[in-house]
């Protein structure tokens, strides 16, 4: 079964978000650029399987936050199609808050 998991992080920027989450994962993120991602963000992995997407929670068109019932988190993180979600969770606790979790067969 795979999870697809929302994370927050208050008091860091994007950029000391990424190195904390490369730090904890052992991972290393792309650094891309999107309007529709609102600006630059960070990803790591492929459609087709465990993707992790490090973005603002800022909708670029509009100004609000794009999940709004979280926007007290300035820096989003998208964990999607993990079997990993309590290993991934648990190597980010310190700072990262766990907003949202779907689990899909």
């Amino acid at each position: 079964m795979a999870a697809y998991d929302l994370y927050g992080v208050k008091g860091l920027t994007i950029l000391e978000a990424k190195l904390k989450v490369e730090e904890s994962l052992k991972l290393s993120f792309d650094e891309r650029e999107s309007t529709y991602q609102g600006g630059v963000y960070y990803r790591f992995g492929s459609d087709e399987s465990e993707k992790f997407l490090l973005k603002g929670n800022v909708d670029p068109f509009d100004g609000e936050a794009v999940e709004q019932k979280f926007s007290e988190y300035p820096v989003l993180l998208y964990v999607d199609m993990t079997v990993r979600s309590e290993e991934v969770r648990c190597l980010l606790s310190m700072e990262f808050c766990l907003l949202r979790h779907e689990l899909y067969e």
